[in-house]
């Protein structure tokens, strides 16, 4: 199992990175151009900070997007991980620290 650190300093990283269409909710990891190779359905370890957050919240979770280096213009390479076990509820607390822009028509890094 990889892990991987995520440090989202402000909504509007946290709005970028947010998957909400996923079940469970899930979260975009950019690998840039030198991307990590990882397979549909392997399992990950995320360390989470939020803006605001004093330590990291670490949640387990699964790929179920992946973004290739070459991929559209607007599109970033990296892979989306769906929260498996969210026992610090990271979802709620991303929903509600992004209150309507979870919704938003804004381009993230998956769409």
């Amino acid at each position: 199992m990889s892990d991987y650190t995520l440090n989202l300093s402000n909504e509007e990283q946290v709005r970028k990175a947010y998957m909400p269409f996923v079940q469970q909710g899930g979260l975009f990891v950019a690998t840039g151009k030198g991307q990590v190779q990882h397979k549909l359905g392997e399992e990950v370890m995320l360390s989470v900070t939020l803006p605001k957050d004093t330590e990291a919240t670490l949640v387990k979770g699964k790929v179920v997007w992946l973004s290739p280096p070459r991929g559209s213009a607007n599109s970033e390479a990296g892979f989306g991980v769906q929260l498996l076990e969210d026992k610090s509820h990271l979802r709620n607390r991303i929903e509600t620290l992004l209150g309507h822009l979870v919704q938003s028509d804004a381009p993230t890094s998956t769409i």
